[in-house]
């Protein structure tokens, strides 16, 4: 587990700068170009469809078998820790993003206190709502590709349950990005999940979708195209669930995967980011979360 004083440091370089090599500069957001990968605006730009292949889900590994959770600084530190070795290159933020993460900062440091991680995701006043939703979602990708890159290595073409991208026995994932994938393409979970984080990475690198700087304005898609950002990251979550949850458990991580789920839905509620449709792989953990009673109680 990590250390939550120790690990506070994650959060002085909120944004991805973590794991950066003494000496070595990097550029402010890793990369950049055209928005490569998007597709055009519509239904075709979310591809990915689901396809229903049976009528009852696999969710022995849902998180209910323990749904207990970390402070946030403690879990983003152990992901930091355990997940740099093969996730992708962290996203760092722009200059005019510094200043709303000095707040994510400052209300995650709330949380070691047992402040509400709900009060983390609101909007602060005097804060652009855009803009609020862009550093938070450079922190979303890479607390995401922390988590997968420390399973990787049990995410592998050669396992049963990952020889297609899934989330449970009802929902496949086909591949899509209007480019390369100009159809819904089958393929397995490692190399899915490889393609999404390159995509959502070419998306928060893009300076015509993440303004880098000062004063330029969001594009008018900026809303539209950064749903599918969030319900693609969403599939990643489903399938380390439903899939590696007893390998996160080996590592003594059950808690702080909760954590960082929990707070990515706290964030994509408040925000409406995800349609609950989209959401059901793991629908019985998000109403745990909400004190809810089950969606679809059994008969």
């Amino acid at each position: 587990m990590g250390d939550c004083d120790s690990s506070l440091g994650w959060f002085e370089n909120m944004g991805g700068i973590l794991g950066k090599k003494k000496g070595k500069k990097e550029s402010v957001l890793g990369g950049g170009g055209p928005n490569k990968g998007a597709g055009p605006e519509g239904k075709k730009t979310d591809g990915m469809p689901i396809k229903i292949t049976s009528p009852d889900g696999d969710t022995k590994n849902d998180g209910k078998n323990d749904s207990k959770d970390t402070g946030a600084v403690s879990a983003y530190a152990f992901w930091e820790k355990n997940g740099r070795g093969t996730m992708k290159k962290p996203k760092k933020l722009t200059k005019r993003q510094m200043h709303a993460a000095e707040t994510i900062k400052a209300t995650m440091k709330a949380t070691l206190g047992g402040g509400d991680l709900r009060e983390t995701v609101k909007l602060p006043s005097g804060e652009d709502k855009k803009e609020w939703i862009a550093v938070n979602t450079v922190h979303f990708y890479n607390a995401a590709s922390m988590i997968y890159g420390t399973i990787s290595e049990d995410c592998t073409d050669h396992k049963e349950d990952c020889k297609v991208m899934s989330a449970g026995k009802k929902h496949e994932y086909l591949w899509q990005d209007g480019v390369q994938y100009k159809k819904p393409t089958k393929m397995s979970a490692p190399e899915y999940i490889d393609k999404l984080l390159t995509w959502a990475g070419e998306q928060i690198a893009d300076p015509l979708l993440f303004p880098v700087e000062p004063g330029a304005k969001f594009p008018h898609g900026f809303m539209k195209q950064v749903k599918v950002i969030y319900k693609r990251l969403f599939r990643v979550y489903g399938h380390i669930y439903h899939v590696h949850f007893d390998k996160i458990k080996s590592l003594g991580a059950n808690a702080h995967l909760n954590t960082c789920f929990k707070h990515f839905v706290y964030f994509i509620k408040e925000f409406n980011l995800v349609k609950d449709q989209d959401l059901e792989p793991l629908q019985k953990l998000i109403d745990k979360f909400f004190n809810k009673k089950p969606s679809n109680p059994a008969k």
